[in-house]
């Protein structure tokens, strides 16, 4: 649960590892659709930061079992009910166990990765700078310059093209 929450936020691991079950919130969006509203506090103060609506079922079930685990304690924890300091060793182990411990450029993955496959596919799927930047508690600057990159000759032509 830990990785698609993080996948489907942008959160730092830090942010991620700090939270409560009390600082999740339930939501209809103008669409009218269930989300949540996690409330985060990290590097740039508090925020809000919503999930990607497809994970929102998932985070139903995990919450409602966390809700009547420990309603007053930490949204994520160890296995044996601590909190938790680093997923390094499980998230290598889950690579190595998949076949896919470093990216197409060599890279290895870290927990961190999965913040930044939420930037790349936030922008890819045509969610505006600000948003992105907002939701993940950094600046324009920040995910222009890092993930600016992302925004192929292709998909500026399928945007401006509409």
């Amino acid at each position: 649960m830990y990785v698609l929450v993080v996948a489907c936020t942008g959160f730092r691991p830090g942010e991620a590892n700090s939270l409560k079950v009390r600082d999740v919130h339930p939501f209809r969006d103008e669409k009218g659709r269930s989300n949540y509203r996690f409330v985060v506090r990290g590097k740039t103060g508090e925020r809000d930061a919503i999930a990607r609506s497809v994970a929102v079922r998932r985070i139903d079930k995990f919450l409602t079992k966390r809700r009547a685990e420990d309603p007053a304690g930490p949204l994520f924890a160890m296995q044996d009910g601590s909190k938790i300091t680093t997923l390094t060793d499980q998230l290598n182990a889950a690579l190595r166990e998949a076949g896919i411990e470093r990216s197409t450029f060599g890279e290895k993955y870290s927990i961190y990765s999965l913040r930044h496959f939420y930037a790349v596919n936030a922008l890819r799927n045509g969610v505006g700078v600000f948003e992105v930047a907002r939701n993940m508690g950094t600046s324009v600057e920040i995910i222009q310059e890092y993930y600016g990159k992302q925004a192929t000759a292709a998909v500026f032509a399928t945007r401006l093209g509409d």
